[in-house]
């Protein structure tokens, strides 16, 4: 790699998984540690981003070129690190390759992308639709989550005592949401719904805007910045768990589908994200890292990290392109 391609590795916050050294290298290196170039300081030490308490799988004797990962930051690059470098690791072991991890936004998922800067690329449904109908990309696998399978969906929230109750009552409110348009439990699931229903939220909601924080939109409902949330399903568990919110019932779901779905949720149910392959990415390493999640086995630990059951083969997601033709978003007149 030139020094160019590494500076801008660097700048992309891009995290490669290579060989580590074994016990006893790492005895031996605390022996003569004083006299080593490669020592971190305490300061170093301290400085590091936190990383998963999930164990990772040691990966020795990998060669060649980086096989480039962009995936979707849906809150920060050091919690995509956290959660998929335990899963891009286990890659690098079976493809015997150095994996290079690369945070996207809702931006960049588009351009690296167009340049050709990635090999895979990983996102939610609707974002990725967009970039196949856009650059030929090939789908190759689908999210399985615990309880929820390989699908999820999308909620409209307001607060528990808003004199809101059902999507009628969403005329003249304040709303936020994502991206408007590749967010798509955020944000493009919510106006599909109420479009649906006879309410253009652009149109009929006092002010609609974008947020890129599910976390920080649930909040806003909750001190009363805005009456209305869009957030995907799982969103406000999760609140709960990292001690965010109280409960999940401070806030109250506007016309809750009624079927078995392990959420509570608002809108049609949709596959879950999805791995691509750029059209040149070479084929025997596209049928390695294909081969390798559908057979990662049960209960591994890069599976627990990325808060995922197992990999299925890629879903049915033609009521995407239908959705992004009905909508007129990015790529609607690109051709399937």
């Amino acid at each position: 790699m030139t020094n160019e391609n590494k500076h801008q590795a660097d700048t992309r916050n891009r995290t490669t998984f290579s060989p580590q050294p074994s016990a006893f290298c790492l005895l031996i290196l605390s022996l003569l540690l004083p006299l080593t170039s490669c020592a971190r300081t305490e300061t170093e030490i301290a400085e590091s981003p936190p990383t998963s308490s999930v164990e990772t799988t040691v990966v020795q004797h990998v060669t060649g070129e980086p096989v480039r990962v962009g995936i979707l930051a849906i809150d920060s690059a050091v919690s995509v690190n956290e959660r998929y470098s335990p899963l891009l690791n286990y890659l690098s072991e079976v493809t015997g390759r150095p994996v290079e991890l690369i945070p996207l936004t809702q931006e960049s998922q588009f351009t690296e992308v167009a340049e050709g800067n990635l090999d895979f690329t990983l996102n939610n449904p609707l974002a990725a639709v967009q970039i196949r109908r856009l650059y030929n990309t090939e789908f190759l696998t689908t999210h399985v989550r615990p309880q929820t399978g390989a699908e999820f969906s999308a909620l409209i929230i307001v607060k528990r005592d808003s004199d809101i109750q059902t999507l009628e009552d969403l005329r003249g409110k304040t709303a936020a949401c994502v991206d408007f348009e590749t967010a798509a439990a955020g944000c493009i699931f919510q106006i599909y719904h109420l479009q649906q229903n006879g309410i253009d939220p652009f149109t009929e909601f006092s002010s609609f805007v974008e947020n890129k924080s599910q976390d920080n939109i649930v909040l806003a409902v909750l001190n009363g910045t805005i009456d209305v949330g869009f957030v995907r399903t799982g969103q406000l568990e999760k609140m709960v768990n990292k001690g965010l919110i109280n409960s999940t019932d401070e806030v109250k779901i506007i016309n809750p589908a009624n079927d078995n779905f392990y959420y509570k949720h608002t809108t049609a149910l949709y596959p879950e994200w999805s791995l691509a392959a750029l059209p040149d990415t070479d084929p025997q390493l596209v049928d390695k890292v294909k081969d390798a999640l559908l057979n990662i086995p049960a209960n591994h630990p890069a599976l627990t990290a990325a808060r995922l059951e197992k990999f299925a083969p890629a879903a049915d997601y033609s009521e995407l392109d239908r959705l992004i033709e009905t909508l007129k978003l990015k790529s609607w007149n690109a051709k399937p």
